[in-house]
């Protein structure tokens, strides 16, 4: 995990074909978790299955003409993606990104995560141009680097004007991703001394979905990732290490959410690494 947003000379924690990310720290009140980037350079650039998540991004766009010479910048929200899909970038198409916490991400941004799902790239809020307008300024000419770089001061500064009012819905939410879906919500309210009835309640109007369903895809992402570091993974381990019941239990889930069996999709992911 990394501190300094200037992460792009860093090695990524993870990457997939075009697609490279960082975590990123800065404690439960930070805005967001993760940097990421999708660089499409060829003609004919790979499509990839987005695994289902409840996390949208702020993104610039860049597009490149045959020369490869930027000729349109512009930004947008990212997902999240309820269902899984696949997102194809058109030729020469970059996107970098940071991934915002949807708990605060409404209040904050003017980003419900429930109004912005299952859409890859749409407009973000008039709100958030005027606050990455430096960032949007230098877009055209600044590498990668410097973008996320702008990107993250700009929107800490609308962060800092604006100030974050928590509740125990963010606390849920952040110790959830920490645990990668597999603490259960009833021991979190029990910790928190709340009523699971009104934080079950708040964690789904805050976060745009319920603590279930959140869980659920935090366990896919994480089973999918411990799988994609060896050609012949463990599965009977990777469930249990995801908080799945057992093995057939996490089989089932990935066919309800994801249409495949982890061992489909984790030779469909797999190809992408080795291209």
């Amino acid at each position: 995990m990394v501190s300094d947003p200037n992460i792009t000379a860093a090695q990524p924690d993870h990457t997939l074909g075009q697609y490279r990310a960082w975590r990123l720290s800065g404690g439960a009140v930070a805005p967001f978790d993760l940097a990421w980037i999708s660089i499409a350079r060829d003609q004919s650039p790979a499509a990839h299955r987005l695994l289902p998540h409840g996390e949208p991004s702020i993104a610039v766009m860049r597009k490149r003409d045959a020369d490869g010479e930027i000729n349109d910048v512009s930004l947008k929200v990212c997902g999240p993606y309820y269902k899984t899909d696949h997102y194809r970038p058109k030729p020469r198409e970059e996107l970098i990104a940071l991934r915002l916490k949807p708990e605060i991400c409404a209040a904050l941004f003017n980003i419900a995560p429930r109004e912005y799902a299952n859409d890859a790239t749409t407009q973000a809020p008039a709100a958030l141009y005027n606050a990455c307008a430096k960032t949007l300024d230098h877009a055209a000419s600044a590498s990668t680097a410097d973008i996320l770089l702008l990107l993250t001061s700009d929107l800490s500064r609308f962060v800092a004007s604006h100030g974050v009012n928590t509740g125990p819905e963010t606390i849920a939410a952040q110790w959830m991703r920490d645990m990668e879906g597999s603490i259960q919500f009833r021991h979190i309210a029990q910790k928190l001394e709340v009523s699971e009835r009104n934080l079950r309640r708040r964690f789904t109007d805050h976060v745009g979905c319920s603590p279930k369903a959140y869980a659920r895809r935090l366990q896919i992402t994480a089973a999918s990732l411990a799988a994609e570091r060896s050609a012949k993974p463990d599965w009977a381990a990777i469930s249990a290490e995801a908080g799945f019941h057992d093995q057939p239990h996490m089989i089932n889930v990935f066919k309800t959410e994801i249409g495949l069996t982890p061992s489909a999709l984790h030779a469909e992911r797999r190809a992408l690494l080795a291209a």
